[in-house]
């Protein structure tokens, strides 16, 4: 793990920090997503690719099946595979930003490059027809740039907008979705409550919280 200072990402692209002063704490968030990514990919020139996570993202297994997937391709996206009841959540975004992938080549640079102009240029924390926050415009993504693979493994990104799409088991060792590893769960929404106490956020998506999500997924992103 190598900190990397919002001073020195900021000294790095002036072009992000002259927009600071007109964004809120979370849409400055937003906005820099992309320059982070670029950011790191250029101190590093010998990577090959780089990979943007959220915060909340807990990993059950080796996310090796999803470099698999994404093969020769440029640019990994996953959606967000709301149920057909929460399908309207898509005017923020058919894509989640949770995991992002880009390819140290032409068609990786254009996608990195394009976001990030946009995101300086507008970032905010409202929805628009074509916009909202970094995260609505990766819709244009699969048709405006070439080498996009929408991932598609049941186990990547699993969070509280999409469990009623797979079915989540426990094994006995480990979980599965759709009898396939989990890979990563996203824990948006986990919020301490009073105590010992935690909610999980998943009334808001109408979601109970079954034995194997308790037991098996919330416990140890909880440890």
């Amino acid at each position: 793990v190598e900190p990397l200072r919002l001073a020195d990402l900021e000294d790095a692209d002036p072009d992000l920090r002259s927009v600071r002063e007109h964004r809120s704490v979370t849409e400055y968030y937003f906005t820099c997503t992309p320059a982070l990514v670029r950011h790191v990919l250029q101190r590093d020139p010998g990577a090959d690719s780089i990979t943007y996570l959220d915060a909340d993202l807990f990993f059950f297994s080796d996310p090796e099946p999803l470099f698999e997937e994404l093969g020769p391709g440029s640019i990994g996206i996953i959606a967000h595979r709301f149920p057909p009841r929460l399908r309207e959540l898509e005017r923020h975004g058919v894509f989640n930003v949770g995991w992002v992938t880009f390819r140290r080549d032409d068609r990786g640079d254009a996608c990195l490059r394009s976001w990030r102009e946009q995101c300086l240029e507008w970032c905010h924390d409202r929805l628009e027809p074509d916009r909202y926050a970094e995260q609505k415009y990766l819709d244009a993504w699969p048709t405006r740039f070439d080498g996009v693979v929408v991932l598609n493994h049941p186990g990547a990104n699993l969070a509280p907008w999409n469990i009623d799409t797979h079915r989540v088991t426990f094994d006995g060792s480990a979980v599965c979705v759709d009898e396939r590893p989990l890979i990563f769960y996203h824990a948006h929404g986990l919020r301490h409550g009073v105590g010992a106490d935690w909610e999980p956020g998943l009334d808001a998506y109408g979601v109970p919280l079954s034995d194997v999500l308790a037991t098996h997924v919330y416990e140890p992103y909880l440890r």
